[in-house]
């Protein structure tokens, strides 16, 4: 006679519940890991990409409102010249420049290109004409981006590092009542006040700044680095100077958050050319985003716990009536006067029950 008996699976229903809430849970952790991980990533971009245009944006307009100032005061002195005698206008020249600290130098050149009159006497008597700041201030206002002293160079002190002087040039035409030019009132801006200036600004607001000028080199930078426009989009973009921001790997080799200004310019400040880079680090956020991380990591957790125990009772309730119902029907087939427990506490476990009642009552008569 063939054994047509079946070997008896080893899983149980209880254990296949079990199963089936593990695998739930895994399929559902990993997905929504997924999703917060997106999420987390696509809500730094955006915050650091705000935070970023918003503090470029504050620190382009403090340089510029700064050197708007000494705007003021070199139009200001150009109305005086044409009305107040030389030894007047150099005593007010020496008043604007001050220690000389921020203003290096203020000087008055007639049409011909010589400096007529200066503060501390400087350059008096001296031609001009060939400078930059002379030639472009004939023609109007004019902003001049940093550049090595040539004239003054071994008349003022040298900074302590031993760095080259270098400034930051203003100019403008001084007419006369009639309307006519009649020279070119300079100064020269500290480029190392400039840079502490930016230095205090990028500390101030917790980035790094980096000015550049139109053609994409860089005029100065609050950190050190010495990056070109050829392994940076973000400089590339400012030869064209459109604002843009976005994430790129710098080359050191870390993922910076850049922000670009295209023009550092306040009221009728005349245009350096100049554009402002701001710079944060992708990792800024990372504590804020660890933390919420660590909120779903804890919600997480929480809603395992409530699923495991609410399986465990699940599976008290439903599942192991069940198990012994089958050992009992087990029992009757091999012949024990076994009475199976009545009703349950489902319809499909009261059915078997009742089953079960009608077959032993039926072998019970048969016998």
């Amino acid at each position: 006679m063939v054994n047509l008996k079946k070997p008896t699976p080893q899983l149980s229903l209880a254990r296949a519940v079990y199963g089936f809430v593990v695998f739930t849970l895994v399929v559902v952790a990993v997905l929504a890991s997924l999703l917060v991980s997106n999420r987390m990533n696509r809500l730094t971009d955006a915050a650091l990409d705000s935070a970023v245009r918003v503090r470029t944006e504050a620190a382009a307009q403090t340089l510029a409102r700064t050197l708007h100032s000494d705007w003021g005061d070199l139009k200001q002195l150009a109305d005086m010249v044409g009305t107040y005698p030389e030894n007047a206008i150099g005593a007010l020249m020496v008043g604007l420049r001050g220690d000389g600290a921020r203003i290096s130098w203020v000087g008055f050149a007639d049409t011909s290109g010589i400096v007529r009159v200066a503060s501390d006497g400087l350059l008096e008597g001296q031609d001009v004409s060939a400078r930059p700041w002379f030639r472009n201030g004939l023609q109007g206002g004019f902003a001049g981006d940093v550049h090595e002293a040539a004239l003054l160079a071994d008349l003022l002190p040298a900074p302590p590092d031993g760095s080259p002087i270098r400034f930051i040039d203003l100019a403008l035409p001084v007419r006369n009542k009639a309307g006519d030019v009649t020279g070119v009132l300079g100064m020269h801006i500290d480029a190392t006040w400039m840079q502490t200036l930016m230095t205090e600004t990028a500390s101030a607001l917790h980035l790094s700044l980096f000015l550049v000028s139109a053609n994409g080199a860089l005029s100065l930078a609050t950190d050190g680095a010495d990056p070109t426009s050829a392994n940076l989009w973000v400089l590339r973009a400012a030869q064209v100077g459109v604002a843009n921001a976005g994430r790129e790997t710098w080359p050191d080799g870390r993922e910076y958050f850049s922000s670009l200004v295209p023009g550092v310019t306040y009221r009728d400040l005349p245009h350096f050319g100049w554009r402002l880079v701001g710079r944060l680090e992708g990792s800024s956020f990372s504590v804020a985003l660890e933390g919420a991380l660590n909120a779903v990591g804890l919600i997480a957790a929480a809603a395992i716990a409530l699923m495991t125990a609410s399986t465990a009772l699940f599976v008290h309730l439903f599942i192991r009536p069940i198990e012994r119902l089958a050992r009992t029907a087990t029992r009757i087939a091999d012949g024990v006067d076994d009475f199976p427990p009545e009703g349950g506490n489902t319809r499909e476990m009261a059915n078997l029950s009742a089953a079960l009642v009608r077959l032993q009552e039926q072998r019970d008569g048969q016998a």
